[in-house]
């Protein structure tokens, strides 16, 4: 699944799938409902999928539950909606996760929910405050996280690579002697967990993350 900029993609579909979902639950949003969400998409952050089974829709935070003034770099993930044929097949985690590289993108580095189903959030990996409140379907939890940088791929064409190689090729640094300064710092991680040595030989799939920047090590050695 990829996220396509609310640009290029009519309301309209992402309505029926808004319809069909709350239909599912036993619900008919009424017209004043339909327009306030119709308001939500054509001004909010949204992803959608490549067949238009589902999106997410994202606001800036705002302080006193979202009637303050808004939190620089908070997002507020106010809906992700799935069709009902496409349920349970982990679409919505993946609208959840392009949501949220859409958002680093945009400079929000935590999100925010209200949720009366916080398991669902759960498993995308944020987390209850405790903080609760009563909504129409019953008690609603308050979830957040802290927001990653998005994994960018880099491919190597060989079946190994040491840390400082990849720091170069990857250019989040310029030279050898930067890398060397960098690791020192201890700003270097590989799979979460710090690293120094330059030497390090690199694994396909390591993740190597500096400050507020990601990528993902893809090796692919020649057949020759």
């Amino acid at each position: 699944m990829s996220a396509q900029p609310r640009t290029v993609f009519s309301v309209e579909p992402l309505l029926e799938i808004y319809r069909a979902a709350q239909a599912a639950r036993g619900r008919r949003p009424s017209a004043e409902r339909l327009a306030r969400v119709r308001e939500k998409l054509d001004e909010g952050l949204v992803v959608v999928d490549d067949e238009l089974r589902g999106f997410a829709l994202g606001e800036p935070g705002r302080e006193d539950d979202g009637s303050g003034e808004p939190v620089a770099g908070l997002l507020h993930l106010s809906m992700v909606f799935v069709h009902p044929d496409a349920q349970r097949h982990g679409l919505g985690l993946q609208l959840v996760e392009a949501l949220a590289d859409e958002a680093w993108d945009l400079g929000y580095r935590r999100v925010s929910v209200w949720s009366a189903t916080p398991e669902f959030y759960e498993a995308c990996g944020l987390e209850r405050t405790g903080r609760t409140q009563q909504v129409q379907a019953g008690t609603a939890f308050q979830l957040v996280a802290d927001l990653e940088a998005p994994l960018r791929e880099v491919v190597v064409n060989d079946d190994a690579i040491r840390l400082g190689q990849l720091l170069k090729l990857a250019e989040l640094v310029e030279t050898g002697s930067e890398a060397k300064e960098l690791l020192a710092t201890g700003a270097v991680e590989v799979n979460g967990e710090q690293e120094v040595r330059r030497g390090r030989q690199l694994q396909d799939g390591d993740e190597v993350r500096v400050a507020d920047r990601a990528v993902l090590v893809r090796l692919s050695p020649s057949d020759a």
